[in-house]
């Protein structure tokens, strides 16, 4: 499951843009995230919800705007 993926299903909708989440952000932190995740999915970790999604994003000072 792709970050996107998971931050949309966490949110309760359809779809929608890597931007509508995490626009207000240095896009530096955003790349140490993305990897930090993405490396995580492969151990088999999850993210089954907007908490656990915003521990890990405030490791990497990045803010998760969950405005639909």
């Amino acid at each position: 499951m792709t970050l996107l993926d998971n931050l949309c299903k966490v949110n309760n909708q359809q779809g929608g843009t890597i931007h509508q989440f995490l626009a207000n952000n240095d896009w530096r932190n955003m790349d140490r995230f993305q990897k930090s995740y993405d490396e995580f999915i492969e151990l088999g970790i999850k993210f089954p919800s907007k908490r656990s999604l915003e521990k890990l994003a405030n490791q990497y000072h990045i803010t998760i705007d969950w405005r639909k």
